[in-house]
């Protein structure tokens, strides 16, 4: 076997090394982007309107069972 020399190494960082690194920052970049835009981002009509909708059901239940624990039927 024959040693690398410093121009091969120089050659194979050039290669490899630095393009992995250059994909690796630019896939880190995007992600972090992608995580701010998502907090940023306004919830659409449909995502609002479910979220009413379910807080609505909560209550109801809610008020449900304060009604039945106050008032029990009587049978």
């Amino acid at each position: 076997m024959s040693a690398v020399g410093p121009a091969e190494a120089l050659i194979l960082l050039v290669i490899w090394v630095v393009p992995a690194v250059v994909l690796f920052f630019l896939i880190y970049w995007a992600v972090r982007l992608a995580i701010r835009h998502e907090g940023r981002r306004v919830p659409s009509l449909h995502e609002r309107v479910t979220a009413e909708r379910e807080a609505q059901r909560r209550e109801w239940a809610e008020r449900e069972a304060r009604r039945n624990t106050e008032a029990p039927d009587e049978l």
